[in-house]
């Protein structure tokens, strides 16, 4: 019998451990990928798309732009200045470059909140001409800033589509649950806008699954990098607003 429980705590220390190890790479491969690359999170209302973005900035500890506050050193921003204006394409392509000052710090990153609402799709002509140097901001910020800008929208269709296949990371919220004082996140990463798009999932062949290791491995060819996994947050760790959009959009107070 002793020996039973011993197996059983060996195991179930074997298997958290397994557990530990695996949270550790997701989440150190997910910091890498907001380090190096432009990302943009989607997920349905209240998944944690926020969440995730507030998790990042807690854990890289640097002053960054952010259209809403995520606590932290940074500085709000309006979309109009996130450009490198007076430049847009027209001017690029016709040689036509115009110098400007540095309008921002080195290697701080920005994060905008909802561009599903507020660079929509279906406004992709009017974007254009209301935004014409965002987009070449977002493709140069490694070459002029050494930053990256990060972008969530509840459909990864929904962002302006100037933005959101220039993008080089998508990742996909799955749901948030809440243990305790913990919350929850679990995500799909993509390398590949196409596989985000379909929202397709990881195959990984197993003993008693119908893929063959060539099957896998064409699929993975095919689709690219596709990764299950969590982040954990702390709740008393989270300094953003959850209803941040009402001060700006809403004036007075709410009515009960």
């Amino acid at each position: 019998m002793h020996i039973i429980i011993i197996i059983v705590c060996v195991l179930a220390i074997l298997l958290l451990l397994f557990l530990f190890i695996k949270y550790h790479l997701f989440t150190k491969f997910i910091l890498k990928q907001f380090q190096i690359s432009n990302v943009i999170v989607a997920g349905k209302k209240g998944c944690g798309k926020d969440l995730l973005f507030q998790y990042v900035i807690n854990k890289r500890k640097d002053y960054y732009y952010s259209n809403i506050s995520y606590g932290g050193k940074h500085k709000i921003v309006k979309l109009k200045d996130v450009s490198c204006a007076p430049n847009d394409y027209n001017k690029i392509v016709n040689d036509n470059i115009v110098k400007s000052k540095h309008l921002f710090k080195e290697s701080k990153d920005f994060y905008i909140s909802d561009i599903g609402v507020f660079l929509p799709s279906y406004m992709d002509s009017k974007l254009y001409v209301q935004f014409p140097s965002m987009p070449i901001l977002y493709a140069l910020s490694r070459h002029l800033y050494d930053s990256n800008i990060h972008c969530n929208t509840q459909n990864v269709e929904r962002g302006w589509k100037a933005l959101r296949e220039q993008a080089d990371f998508y990742i996909i919220c799955r749901r948030t649950i809440k243990i305790f004082c913990f919350l929850i996140t679990f995500m799909t990463a993509y390398d590949k806008y196409a596989s985000a798009k379909d929202n397709l999932q990881p195959i990984k062949t197993r003993m008693l699954n119908k893929y063959s290791k060539a099957q896998a491995d064409l699929y993975k060819a095919k689709n690219g990098l596709i990764r299950n996994g969590c982040i954990i947050s702390f709740i008393p760790h989270l300094k953003y607003n959850t209803r941040a959009f009402e001060k700006i959009l809403l004036k007075g107070r709410r009515k009960y």
